[in-house]
């Protein structure tokens, strides 16, 4: 385990690396002798590009000219168009790269002597002739193109990048081998824009060494990059990549600068090309390591789209061309912001940089890149192919991409976009809200349900903290959301069932139920205040008037005794409605007090044994009037039918809670009865304990055990409504 640095010390380093890079290119770009104009490969000999107006061959040369051989008086050379090529890795063979720079000398030291012509091909199509031309000592750094800038720009914002992300993440291998990825290709690069840049040729002690810088730096990166998939989000296993790709490196480097082989393409292309095929292998195996680990997955998501999308361009634009014989469709000079562009993203992905917003833009922006590239190939193959000018090739591709590219393209995207699990939040909104305005279930459990429905977390935990509006934590890990109670709070982990992160999306549509769960809330309180209130009047209006009236029929039915215990069992019955319309809450031991001490009565009246039981853990749950209402008749119906049809000599009676729901499980060994027929046994109370039931939100089930009887089950929502 490597120490930590100050974050701060790292980055002063890696500033004082971008600076040394910056004076040493600018230094040696400037130094060499300045001739006044650029050239480009043409015809016969190098065509001038561009002529400076300040320069000495203002006066001489104009953009379109041909300069076909030099002299001066260390000897003259015939120039070929292959001398003004930008990369001297474009060529296929050792052979050829060889006598590039073995040209390149002999031009140098012509240069370098006195009385230098120049013959020139006027772009009018005059006859060649000689010009004297006087080079000044230095080139100048005023005199540097746009394109080094350009360059060296794209380097240094590399190397700055990858400091910058190891700097705050040196715990973690993957940043360590993004930051040395960095530095290699800001290396190549800042070499590729001293030598793609010069006026005609360079001094021969640089010329051949920053074209080995380049090599060098080029194959350090790819190699970097193939080791940082290996490690980066997570490793792939104990093997040590990382130093084995640094041996592979030096051993393709010393077989490329000893030119052990005769093709350049088989020692610095081929290779470049392996290692991404493993890049992608390596991607592979990440995306199934990383299927339950949502924050890695995003991670990785977003470093795929930033490395192939640079690797993609590059290879795809200078190498793979080059490979097939076909020449790069861009030079390396301007390819350079392909890995601006890789380094940007890996660097947003590795700090974790909103990384919840990443993971929803990733798939189009992968999309959208995709086919892009392909627009440009199916054009590039056209031109080639069928040896168009360039005009008619885009004439053509363009009605190629509009009759067949853009239907396809869109029919795949249509297909590839993936089903969001979460449905389509607003069309889910209603179904979520007439749950919560139902009155079987309390509104904080309707939430927590809603909440479990919508966005399928692996957990769903009591928040800590007091919470006002729903925030996302750990980059988009977890959601914390407010409950419907001042102070409660719900903290979902994992998303899709561990699948994806959360988002800002998710967030906005949590903040705009929360406020219809509250309203539904209110309308909760306001209907349960109704309710108290219209229950106290009828129980007054029951004691008032039935309840002296049947007192009254008892007082005068003395003489009649039948009729008085009808009475009587009237009033009784009268008393419990209005002590039930009256009362609040009820703890269910006290409820089940009361149950237990009248079944006992009715079983010992009808010579029958009983057991009921209480599981503690319901005890001192809490049920509403109607909740122990109806339970109280459920249980007095079961025991009625037992006492008239069973003919059986046990009950037993339990109360539990499952699954925050009140069980109450009855069973008697009777005759029983088929489990198929209980419906339409309505002559059995079937029906109205059914009923009863499904008042209160609940189910109800019959079957005859193998040891015969009846058993019953019924279960509720605990929670008091």
């Amino acid at each position: 385990m490597l120490k930590e640095i100050p974050p701060s010390r790292v980055l002063s380093a890696g500033l004082a690396i971008a600076m040394l890079l910056f004076f040493t290119s600018v230094y040696i770009a400037s130094s060499p002798l300045r001739l006044g104009f650029s050239v480009e490969q043409g015809k016969q000999g190098v065509r001038v590009s561009e002529v400076a107006t300040d320069g000495p061959a203002a006066q001489l040369l104009r953009a379109g000219d041909e300069v076909l051989a030099l002299r001066s008086s260390v000897g003259s050379l015939q120039l070929e168009p292959w001398d003004a090529v930008a990369e001297p890795d474009d060529a296929a063979l050792f052979v050829t790269y060889n006598r590039f720079f073995e040209r390149h000398r002999q031009i140098w030291a012509i240069l370098s002597g006195e009385q230098l012509e120049l013959q020139v091909l006027s772009a009018g199509g005059a006859a060649p002739s000689w010009m004297r031309l006087q080079p000044l000592a230095l080139r100048g750094i005023n005199h540097l193109p746009w394109l080094f800038w350009y360059q060296v720009g794209c380097g240094l914002a590399i190397l700055l990048m990858g400091v910058s992300a190891w700097a705050f993440v040196q715990s973690e291998r993957g940043p360590r081998l993004y930051a040395l990825a960095g530095l290699a290709i800001a290396i190549a690069i800042v070499a590729s824009a001293i030598y793609t840049t010069r006026e005609l040729s360079l001094p021969p002690e640089w010329f051949l060494t920053l074209s080995r810088i380049n090599q060098f730096g080029a194959m350090l990166f790819a190699g970097t990059g193939t080791a940082l998939f290996w490690y980066y989000p997570t490793q792939l296993g104990r093997f040590p990549l990382a130093r084995v790709m640094l041996v592979i490196v030096a051993l393709t480097l010393t077989v490329n600068w000893l030119q052990l082989i005769p093709s350049l393409d088989a020692a610095a292309r081929y290779p470049l090309l392996a290692w991404f095929a493993v890049d992608i292998a390596f991607a592979i195996q990440q995306w199934r390591c990383t299927r339950r680990e949502p924050v890695e997955r995003a991670r990785l998501k977003w470093l795929i789209f930033a490395w192939f999308a640079g690797a993609f361009g590059y290879l795809g634009m200078v190498v793979t061309p080059q490979v097939m014989g076909l020449g790069a469709i861009a030079q390396q000079k301007y390819a350079w912001c392909f890995f601006v562009i890789s380094y940007l993203g890996i660097a947003l992905g590795i700090v974790r940089y909103r990384l919840f917003d990443l993971d929803r833009w990733i798939l189009l922006v992968w999309f959208w890149f995709a086919f892009g590239v392909l627009f440009i190939v199916i054009d590039a193959m056209l031109v080639m192919t069928l040896n168009l000018e360039t005009s008619m090739g885009l004439l053509v591709s363009l009605a190629v991409v509009g009759w067949a590219y853009l239907p396809i393209r869109q029919a795949f995207l249509t297909w590839l976009m993936p089903k969001d699990g979460r449905g389509v939040l607003h069309k889910r909104l209603p179904d979520i809200l007439q749950q919560a305005f139902r009155h079987e279930r309390s509104v904080d459990d309707q939430w927590s349900r809603a909440l479990q429905a919508v966005f399928n977390p692996l957990t769903i935990a009591p928040l800590p903290e007091p919470l006002d509006v729903p925030t996302l934590r750990e980059n988009g890990l977890r959601l914390a959301v407010p409950g419907m109670q001042p102070g409660q709070g719900f903290l979902l982990s994992y998303a899709g069932g561990g699948a994806r992160l959360f988002d800002r999306q998710d967030a906005d549509f949590c903040g705009q139920a929360l406020a219809l769960f509250l309203y539904a809330r209110e309308y909760h309180q306001s209907y349960q205040s109704g309710v108290i209130s219209e229950r106290k009047r009828v129980a007054r209006d029951l004691h008032d008037d039935v309840g002296a009236r049947l007192l009254s029929v008892v007082y005068r039915a003395r003489s009649d005794e039948e009729l008085q215990g009808l009475a009587r069992d009237c009033l009784r019955e009268l008393r419990e409605v209005i002590q039930g319309l009256q009362k609040d809450v009820v703890l269910v031991r006290q409820s089940f007090s009361r149950w237990q001490s009248e079944a006992r009565e009715r079983c010992r009246l009808f010579g029958l044994s009983l057991d009921m039981r209480l599981e503690e853990a319901l005890a001192d749950e809490r049920l509403s009037p109607r909740q122990e209402r109806n339970l109280s008749r459920i249980l007095r119906e079961c025991l009625t039918n037992t006492f008239k049809h069973a003919r059986a000599d046990v009950i037993a009676v339990e109360f539990k809670v499952e699954h925050n729901l009140l069980v109450l499980r009855y069973q008697d060994n009777g005759a029983g009865m088929l489990a198929s027929a209980a419906g339409q046994a309505a002559g059995l109370g079937v029906l109205g304990i059914q009923e009863r039931c499904r008042e209160l939100g609940g189910e109800v089930c019959w079957w005859t055990p193998l040891d015969g009887g009846l058993a019953m089950r019924c279960e509720i929502p605990v929670k008091a409504n």
